[in-house]
């Protein structure tokens, strides 16, 4: 690019990497130099030649006042520190450069998919807007769903050698002023050269990197941030992911759903209910099968211990190895399914986990029983909404596993023992992750294991 010998222009232009797509064009106004710099791939260039370019042409007035800031530009701002300069024309703006002053107005024209509804959170009754990857169209669609004066948005940079918009939103007077100051503060203490999305951010933010258990809640629902943000916890948006992190979250919160407010209160709390009992068969049942016939066969009925005797004759490995062939067989099928393309995935895991089901109970490899206790709990797991926590009690399953082929149901009770006091321990920004059972707040059980019906003012009845 030739230059310009205008230094401001010329060392602008330098500081930007790929010089061959950035743009420099000079308007001369009143004998006088305008600049006006853009990159031309995510920038609106008929916006630029129809609302800066030709009204700077068109202008004759000699008024002592800044040429640039009789353009009709709502969004025009003028830039104080050179340090956002860059961060600006990377967000598709594009500057305007008169004298030693230099404006910004937003010309972004980025390529975005539009507004759809989430397939990883699927709702049966309510809102099926969900999040783009584009932080702007997101906080629109936040305000659209909460319409109050008390949404506020905290703006954060990230990145050395690429930026990306962060945003932290909360409602005044709702969120706890420490949840708040402790957010803000692990998010600006980010120190990474590029971020791509929301799970990163979740890595670096929390403070038990060995949990398995998340400490924030992800979702791609509008309706549910909202719905966080009424309660006083905080949401984090980050540019370019279609995922938002809302902090913190607790072992309760995870198990929860929109549609749980959706329809009445009744079939919806035992549908909450019936998500609790089976996360715990998923991860227990499995392990409580492989303690009972390998060491506590006495605490099984006479007929039913014979019955699965019967099953298990000609079968050649011990039942520990044979359950954890089989939790692994399913743990393939389940990640080759969400692998695949969309229209076979689901055909292939389904068909996949008959077939070879079929054909390893035919070759006397596992036992029929096996296969319905390992089918039944990864069915249980399905019930999870959270998939940060679908993720935990799978892995925690292999461990309850290993407890239980070892020492039986004492192995089994110390496995528990262990998850639990590691559950108490946990913290989710400073919330107890067990919270409200654990401390016990009893006057916070409302709407937790049970949802408790509306009043007619439009709360929850007390």
């Amino acid at each position: 690019m030739k230059e310009t010998n205008y230094p401001l222009v010329d060392n602008l232009v330098k500081m930007i990497e790929g010089n061959d797509k950035v743009t420099v064009k000079s308007v001369t106004v009143q004998n006088k130099p305008i600049y006006i710099i853009y990159i031309k791939t995510i920038a609106d260039v008929d916006h630029i030649r129809e609302f800066i370019i030709k009204p700077l042409i068109d202008m004759k007035s000699k008024s002592k006042q800044s040429i640039v800031e009789n353009l009709p530009l709502n969004d025009l701002a003028k830039i104080e520190q050179s340090d956002q300069i860059m961060k600006k024309i990377f967000n598709g703006f594009t500057l305007i450069i008169e004298d030693a002053d230099i404006y910004a107005v937003n010309t972004s024209k980025f390529s975005l998919r539009s507004v759809q509804e989430p397939v990883t959170e699927v709702t049966l009754r309510g809102a099926r807007d969900g999040f783009i990857e584009s932080l702007e169209k997101n906080t629109s669609l936040l305000r659209m769903h909460l319409r109050t004066n008390d949404l506020t948005f905290q703006e954060f940079t990230i990145g050395q050698k690429a930026f990306t918009n962060v945003s932290v939103a909360y409602l005044k007077g709702a969120a706890n002023p420490e949840l708040l100051k402790e957010v803000v503060k692990r998010v600006g203490k980010i120190d990474t050269d590029y971020l791509p999305d929301g799970g990163i951010v979740e890595q670096l933010i929390e403070k038990n990197s060995n949990s398995l258990f998340p400490e924030v809640h992800e979702t791609e629902r509008p309706t549910k941030v909202s719905n966080a943000l009424i309660e006083g916890r905080v949401a984090i948006f980050i540019d370019g992911s279609p995922s938002v992190l809302i902090a913190p979250a607790t072992l309760n919160s995870l198990f929860h759903s929109t549609d749980d407010y959706n329809f009445k209160w009744i079939p919806a709390s035992f549908i909450r209910l019936l998500r609790y009992f089976a996360a715990f068969v998923s991860v227990m049942l499995p392990a409580m099968y492989i303690a009972l016939i390998s060491y506590h066969q006495g605490l099984i009925p006479t007929d039913l211990a014979f019955s699965i005797a019967k099953t298990r004759e000609g079968v050649p490995i011990p039942s520990f190895m044979e359950a954890i062939l089989m939790e692994i067989t399913i743990e393939v099928l389940r990640e080759a399914g969400v692998r695949l393309p969309k229209p076979i995935g689901p055909a292939v895991s389904i068909v996949g986990a008959i077939v070879l089901g079929e054909a390893a109970v035919t070759a006397g490899i596992v036992s029929p029983l096996m296969v319905i206790v390992v089918a039944f709990a990864a069915i249980c797991s399905f019930t999870v909404a959270d998939y940060g926590l679908s993720l935990a009690l799978r892995t925690i399953r292999f461990f309850m596993l290993l407890s239980a082929a070892f020492l039986g149901i004492f192995g089994l009770l110390l496995a528990l023992f262990i998850v639990s006091i590691h559950l108490i321990r946990l913290k989710s920004f400073s919330i107890p992750y067990l919270e409200p059972f654990a401390p016990y707040f009893h006057k916070r059980w409302k709407d937790s294991l049970i949802r408790y019906k509306f009043s007619k003012r439009g709360g929850q009845s007390e």
